[in-house]
């Protein structure tokens, strides 16, 4: 179990108590962040789905038994269940036109820098949406946030040796959704990035 997990008061999170509910915000908020991140894709508000986790989970704490797994394993749940839902929604409002326009980024003298920054990001949240949920999963816990096998395993809910299975395919499709998000392969081919000159 994760230290934040055995500091929690789970009668109390269950009886609402404020200063539980924040130690529980507070100790789970850019976990929650960075999973929505990172398995929502590009096209949907991390931040609005993570808010999203948060009161599903207060609604749902009465549910938690601590003998069934991790606090951690149990908020992952709700929030891979949640960002499959945001990316349904996300889909279906591309579908009919009222997908989201985002903000470009503030003039200044490193214009450049963020514009290029922001330009990689998308491509590597892009290649990770390429990936199927479970190869994605994986690769989130495992080289994103850089979790064990077992602690994966327990998350996911499934053994170690299915994790490092999942893992090996899933590095493989993620590299080749990055080089073909990058430009490079085309068609199927592997080929060099064409170079933008001004």
């Amino acid at each position: 179990m994760a230290a934040s997990d055995l500091d929690i008061d789970i009668d109390a999170l269950k009886r609402g108590d404020r200063n539980t509910l924040d130690q529980f915000y507070r100790d789970h908020a850019r976990k929650v962040l960075n999973w929505t991140t990172r398995l929502g894709g590009p096209n949907i508000d991390p931040e609005d789905v993570a808010h999203d986790v948060f009161a599903v989970a207060l609604t749902r704490v009465d549910r938690y038994r601590p003998e069934a797994g991790a606090l951690t394993g149990w908020l992952y749940g709700i929030t891979r269940r949640v960002v499959a839902n945001a990316r349904r929604r996300a889909a279906l409002r591309r579908m009919v036109g009222l997908g989201d326009v985002r903000e470009p980024p503030h003039p200044g003298p490193d214009v450049d820098e963020q514009v290029g920054a922001m330009w990689r990001r998308r491509k590597v949240i892009s290649a990770l949406d390429r990936l199927s949920l479970k190869h994605r999963e994986v690769i989130v816990l495992m080289d994103l946030e850089e979790r064990t096998a077992p602690e994966t395993a327990l998350i996911l809910g499934c053994s170690v040796g299915t994790v490092y299975s999942r893992l090996h395919y899933a590095r493989k499709q993620f590299g080749v959704a990055v080089r073909r998000e990058m430009g490079e392969i085309r068609h199927g081919l592997l080929t060099p990035a064409t170079e933008v000159t001004s």
